[in-house]
Order: structure tokens, then sequence, then C-alpha cells
């Protein structure tokens, strides 16, 4: 299998009733030759979905840690609902922290040009956010989910983040964001029905914001490292340092 492309007979998408992009991070080759960990790291659509099963399964996993980006407001509106049910511990590190509606707040709507600009604008207002997420991630002996309202965003660049630090090729990194395209549409129902004024909202944000085309994280790897020089620059520059990230890579490569 070339970089950049998925194994089909992994089963990197856990089936769920209620998220829809609930996926597993292991699997990826990183440039030393070790392999991501399967199963000890995943990303996921809203988790207050979660039903009865979906919970059962999510123990079956063994997580002990929900990282939690969404803001204040999508936290306020959309309430615990099955994450209340899960024996984990919760942890609230929203990337932009609003207690009004995302596309409400001026200085967010400003970021939302194209999607290469919202995930720039991430990176540099939710750096407190991704910085103690990593330090969780690195620190963590059991299996941890991250996530936020689609799992697309917010969700994505740390995603990026964590498999860019760990060395795994861009390609890879695309191909892994790019997989939330299989359920997009999904997704905008489901948000829909949590937040009918937000979704009418979304409706005039550019097409690739509405979507996870690769193109658009190819393009936010380019202006890392323009900015930063690569995944570890941006990570020592939000005070990641070199021993965190050393745990992040003994924790999630084997």
């Amino acid at each position: 299998m070339t970089s950049g492309e998925i194994d089909p007979t992994a089963l990197r998408r856990l089936p769920l009733e209620g998220p829809v992009n609930f996926r597993d991070l292991g699997g990826y080759e990183a440039d030393d030759g070790r392999t991501v960990r399967h199963r000890h790291l995943f990303r996921s659509d809203a988790l207050h979905r979660l039903t009865g099963a979906d919970v059962e399964r999510v123990h079956a996993l063994g997580v002990t840690t929900l990282i939690d980006f969404r803001t204040t407001h999508e936290l306020e509106t959309n309430g615990w609902g099955g994450i209340a049910l899960v024996s984990a511990e919760h942890v609230h590190l929203p990337t932009f922290d609003t207690t009004r509606p995302l596309l409400d707040d001026e200085e967010v709507r400003r970021a939302l040009i194209t999607a290469p600009d919202a995930y720039v604008s991430m990176l540099r207002n939710g750096a407190g956010a991704y910085a103690a997420a990593l330090r969780r991630v690195a620190a963590s002996e059991e299996p941890v989910v991250f996530f936020c309202a689609a799992g697309k965003d917010r969700t994505g660049v740390f995603a990026a983040l964590v498999l860019g630090l760990l060395g795994v090729s861009d390609a890879d990194v695309v191909a892994d964001y790019a997989l939330t395209g299989e359920v997009i549409d999904r997704i905008h129902v489901l948000r829909g029905h949590d937040d009918p004024g937000g979704a009418e909202s979304a409706r005039a944000l550019g097409a690739d914001l509405r979507n996870a085309f690769p193109e658009s994280m190819a393009e936010t790897i380019v202006r890392v490292r323009a900015e930063w020089g690569d995944w570890a620059g941006y990570a020592e520059s939000i005070g990641v340092d070199a021993p965190v990230r050393a745990a992040l890579q003994d924790r999630l490569l084997v």
C-alpha cells in the first residue's frame, strides 16, 4: 500500500448509531518505519449523540478520556447527551471559546474565508486548547477520543497535527482528513437537527468549508510549513516541547 492510500481491510470508521464520523487514527506508517497504534486514539463528530448501544462500544474500546473541542455555546446548546453515560473524563478545550453561535462571532466569521484560512486561524487561536490536548494524549496510557460538532474542522486540524508530529506522510494526513467526505451529507443533516439556525447560516460558507476536500488540508500543510517550518515547529511555538513530542511518539507508535 502506497502513501496516501487507505487500507480497505482496516476498520477505520466505527459503525455507531449516533455519531457518524467516529474513526481510529491507527495504522498509518511513520517516517521512522513504525506504525500508529490501532485502537488508542480516536476522532469523532458530536459525541452527545451517543446512544446506549454506542456507549457500550466506547466502553469496550477502553476509552478513559474525551477531549471536547466544541465551544461553550455548543456545549450549552447540545448538552451532554450520551457523553454523560460514558465512564470517562470529559476535558473541555474549545479552540474558539464563544458563548454565541460560531457564525455570530465576528472574529470567527472573519477567519472563515477558505478552509485553509479557518484551519490556520484555529492553529493560532486554539493554540492553548491544542497544546493541552497534545499533553493529555501524550500522558494518557489508555485510549482517548477527541471530537467537535462535525469531526471535520477543529478535530481535523488536531488529527493532522498529531499525525504530522508522529511523522506520518502529508499524503496520509490529507487522506485521513478527506475520509470525512464519505459522511459529510449526513453530518449536515444531523447538525441541522441540532441547530436549525446555525445550519441556515452555514449555507453561506464556501464549498470548501462545507466539505472535506483533500486540497483544503494539503494547502493547510503548505501554510504550516511557511509559518512554522513543520508541525514540530508549530508545537514548539505553542509550548509543546521535545520531551512531550517524544512521549507522544512513544505512546502512539509501535
